[in-house]
């Protein structure tokens, strides 16, 4: 009976004109897909043992997961590789079962794309993660306080892979302290500043004006502010009171008035990101003006709405589309977008941890310094940045004829022509760079400190750019050496070629190492180099569906073929970031919107950042 009603509620999803179409999908999943599945794949993927945590069993049971897309994807690339099931195993499916699927998984596809999205997702109260705190300071108390977070403990990724998802933000006892301090020293900054010190102070007290209707004005302009919403009384009253019982205590007016600043700004509701609830409400309903403009200033900005974001809240005009289409053009262009491409692309592609994890050997590699590092990092993010931004084409990232160089950094790869500190837009002198994969930023984080990583760098393409990771390690994996230069006149390559070999090892390395091996002209910090202990490098390699490539742009040439598997990862990361938390199957409609608006629109990014914030799951909660 409740797997009726599961099913029930999976067509109501559907437009009418597509129930039948999708009814029959499920039919096929539940007459001809899950008896093969259940022959050949559940003694794996069971709901008890989820080998490379797949759960195929659960299909059987709930109906909301049986059009999850990104689990078919993860079936579609084992069965047309023929990786799944093992070849050892006796249960195989036949080629007609094979095909079936295939083309089973295909018409699932079609049906979620007909979906009308019905469920926004739980949106969780969460706390403003690290440099979120420190730019919502600098806005709010007029460009200082900025730094003040730079103290303050680092903020674990969930969800997509991002530090602004709630269930990760926790708080630590250390970091109520660092509240503390932080408020104390931005507000001692503002009142060394005397323009400053104006901007929160606009009302004093004079003969006809009380001290507490001066404070009151004040405060209910500051906290409109900070809190990002209107002002009730009661929510400026205990602020008063504040202000109030320092002034019994003998401070003057201006004293007074920092005390009662500082408890807006140790206030939940300046710390906190949180939307009122309704109560008995049962339908998920559209958000308001003061939630919507929080939700594109800190998707866009990291930092709280400003003037014109709120004056349309307050106006309640963020509920047009169109509205909110002009206002992401608007606030990309604005040099508050930097933090966008700063912290969407450097966790996604990971380039922040050229400052917190990378650390090539300075006595192996004498040309890396901290500019060297400095000028890595600036190259991808402002290449991220010109994507994102200027509304270039998402594909770029996969291969490009330009990049963004300094002197330093275009002398490191060999370019001559480049003068100066400044970066500038450049195109690539030759196909041996292009895209992300070019970038010795990239190359350097996907490395050992004395030795390249096939399979590091292969396991970055397959999480980062195709969203299709390999599973872990086994526990007792073989470990291999650290230097290159201890392989007694071998390639390292030649060493991981009799590793992979090895039965337990073989299934994962014929995906991650691919991809690595294609990578291997450039050392563990991103140079070039044509040999490798004296033995020519072998930069060959065969992808699984037996592709082959004999250099890095052939390798990228490949990946642009595979867009499908990039798109589709590069939308779910822009969509979790968007609402700070991980993609569910009921967001899936949504998802693959955004798919077909990219493709659409020339996969160019300023339509898909503007679908993103006119979609269901940000402009409706519940």
């Amino acid at each position: 009976m409740l797997r009726f009603f599961l099913t029930i509620y999976a067509l109501a999803l559907l437009s009418s004109a597509r129930a039948d179409e999708a009814a029959a999908v499920l039919t096929a999943l539940d007459h001809n897909i899950l008896p093969v599945l259940e022959r050949t794949c559940f003694e794996c993927h069971d709901n008890s043992v989820k080998k490379a945590d797949i759960d195929l069993e659960s299909l059987q049971d709930a109906a909301t997961a049986k059009l999850d897309v990104r689990l078919w994807d993860k079936v579609r690339e084992v069965v047309q590789l023929k990786t799944m099931p093992p070849p050892k195993k006796k249960e195989q499916p036949s080629e007609d079962e094979r095909k079936n699927l295939l083309s089973w998984i295909d018409n699932a596809e079609k049906a979620v794309l007909a979906m009308k999205p019905v469920d926004p997702g739980t949106h969780k109260v969460r706390r403003l993660n690290r440099h979120e705190y420190g730019y919502t300071m600098r806005d709010l108390l007029g460009g200082v306080g900025g730094e003040l977070s730079d103290k303050f403990p680092r903020d674990g990724g969930g969800g997509e892979g991002f530090d602004n998802n709630a269930d990760t933000l926790f708080i630590p006892a250390l970091l109520i302290e660092k509240y503390i301090e932080a408020a104390d020293e931005g507000l001692r900054q503002v009142y060394a500043k005397q323009d400053l010190k104006i901007r929160l102070i606009k009302q004093r007290p004079d003969g006809k004006i009380t001290p507490q209707a001066a404070a009151s004005t004040n405060l209910r302009d500051f906290a409109y502010r900070a809190y990002r919403r209107d002002m009730t009384d009661t929510d400026v009253g205990p602020l008063v009171s504040v202000f109030d019982q320092a002034s019994k205590r003998g401070l003057d007016f201006e004293a007074a008035m920092r005390i009662a600043f500082k408890a807006v700004l140790l206030s939940p509701k300046f710390l906190f990101l949180q939307e009122p609830d309704r109560a008995g409400e049962k339908q998920p309903w559209v958000v308001d003006g003061y939630d919507m403009a929080s939700r594109l200033s800190y998707f866009l900005w990291s930092t709280m709405p400003d003037e014109q974001l709120l004056k349309l809240a307050h106006d309640r005009k963020l509920g047009d589309s169109n509205i909110i289409a002009q206002q992401v053009k608007r606030m990309l262009a604005d040099n508050k977008g930097d933090a966008f491409a700063r912290h969407f692309s450097g966790q996604w592609l990971r380039f922040d941890e050229l400052f917190s994890t990378s650390d090539p050997d300075r006595n192996k590699f004498r040309e890396f310094n901290d500019g060297l590092r400095q000028a890595m990092y600036d190259e991808a993010l402002k290449f991220s940045d010109a994507v994102l931004r200027q509304n270039g084409s998402v594909l770029d990232f996969l291969d490009s004829n330009y990049t963004y160089v300094n002197e330093p950094l275009a002398k490191f790869y060999g370019w001559p022509g480049v003068q100066g500190q400044e970066f500038r837009r450049i195109n690539l002198p030759d196909r041996k760079r292009g895209g992300v994969l070019g970038m010795a930023g990239i190359l350097t984080i996907t490395a050992y400190p004395q030795r390249t990583s096939p399979v590091l760098r292969g396991k970055w393409v397959l999480e980062q750019l195709l969203g299709t990771p390999a599973p872990p390690p086994p526990a007792n994996v073989t470990k291999l050496p650290e230097d290159d230069r201890k392989l007694n006149n071998h390639t390292f390559r030649q060493v991981l070629e009799k590793h992979r070999s090895k039965e337990e090892c073989m299934g994962c390395h014929l995906r991650m190492d691919p991809p690595g091996f294609g990578l291997e002209n450039f050392n563990a910090i991103g140079q070039w180099r044509d040999n490798e202990n004296g033995k020519p490098l072998d930069a060959n390699g065969v992808m699984p569906d037996g592709q082959k490539f004999g250099t890095p742009a052939e390798l990228r040439k490949i990946l642009i073929g595979e867009k499908a598997k990039f798109i589709r990862n590069f939308c779910t990361r822009l969509l979790g970031y968007s609402l700070g938390r991980g993609l569910e199957p009921y967001d899936q409609p949504t998802l693959l919107r955004l798919e077909q608006t990219l493709q659409q629109q020339g996969f160019k990014m300023e339509p898909l950042i503007v679908a993103v914030a006119q979609s269901y799951p940000f402009t409706h909660r519940k």
